[in-house]
């Protein structure tokens, strides 16, 4: 019986040593974008991210820049994001494990800021998997391609979805002008318009009515049922866009946005209006 009792205990020493959980680093992600909310989200999904991924323990430094100098036990990682000069995101992330001397990074250049939320997941595995892999060095993965994968972002389910906010994460569409609309289980999300423009948005819920917001820079592109030259003028003076919607039977969201809209009585040419929309889940 003595004997069982130690052979059980070995074997349970060795178990918890094979799956013992890798612990990363997690720093701020590094980026010269005038932008912080966007890069704040972005960071805040990879962060998500990571802890979706088995074997991984996760140490939030999100405020804090990588040091190279001071070498850390534990995997290091931070991502870089730039804007190229023709308006296309470069985004490069990094895994650094001092204990072992080895470092990769992988690179990737998409035409439009949320292709790099859609990717994250991979991403990450696939950077993992390099630094897991090979001896020591430095690996390189670089590619202008955009990723193939089109679902919305997942977050660690650490619970089930109850929140109306976790219910309405998904990719969405049905307004004229706009490709379609992306909730993220945190909140947030993009409305992507079929002129390429992105916009960042909140989306809050209360009482079975849905409020999402603008929270992007004004943009003349944020306008497109105006004419150019008026959407160029008063763009940077207009308030945020504005969703009033409400979760009806048949599982669209309907109500009104409120936006500008050509106006002959205004010395500007516009005027802050509402204008009916529907959208459907896709």
């Amino acid at each position: 019986m003595h004997a069982g009792k130690i052979l059980l205990g070995i074997l349970m020493l060795l178990y918890s040593a094979a799956y013992a959980a890798t612990t990363v680093d997690f720093y701020a992600t590094v980026s010269s974008s005038d932008d912080e909310n966007m890069i704040k989200m972005t960071t805040d999904l990879f962060y998500s991210q990571f802890l979706s991924i088995n074997g991984y323990a996760v140490n939030d430094r999100r405020d804090t820049a990588y040091p190279p100098q001071t070498p850390s036990p534990n995997i290091a990682f931070y991502a870089e994001i730039q804007e190229d000069s023709n308006g296309s995101w470069i985004c490069t992330l990094n895994a650094i494990d001092s204990s072992r001397e080895k470092s990769v990074n992988a690179t990737k250049k998409y035409a439009s800021y949320y292709k790099i939320l859609l990717d994250a997941k991979a991403s990450l595995e696939n950077l993992l998997k390099n630094l897991s892999t090979g001896g020591s060095g430095t690996a390189e993965e670089s590619t202008a391609q955009e990723p193939a994968q089109t679902a919305v972002p997942s977050e660690p389910d650490t619970e089930k979805q109850t929140s109306p906010i976790e219910q309405l994460a998904g990719t969405w569409n049905g307004e004229d002008h706009i490709e379609k609309i992306l909730i993220l289980r945190s909140g947030r999300g993009f409305v992507i318009f079929e002129n390429g423009a992105s916009m960042n948005i909140s989306v809050e819920e209360a009482g079975g009515s849905v409020k999402i917001t603008q929270t992007s820079r004004p943009n003349a592109s944020f306008f497109p049922e105006l004419p150019r030259a008026l959407a160029l003028k008063n763009a940077a003076q207009s308030q945020p866009v504005e969703w009033n919607l409400t979760l009806a039977e048949d599982g669209s969201l309907k109500g009104s946005k409120t936006t500008l809209v050509e106006s002959r009585s205004s010395d500007t040419g516009v005027s802050r209006g509402t204008v009916a929309v529907e959208w459907k889940r896709r």
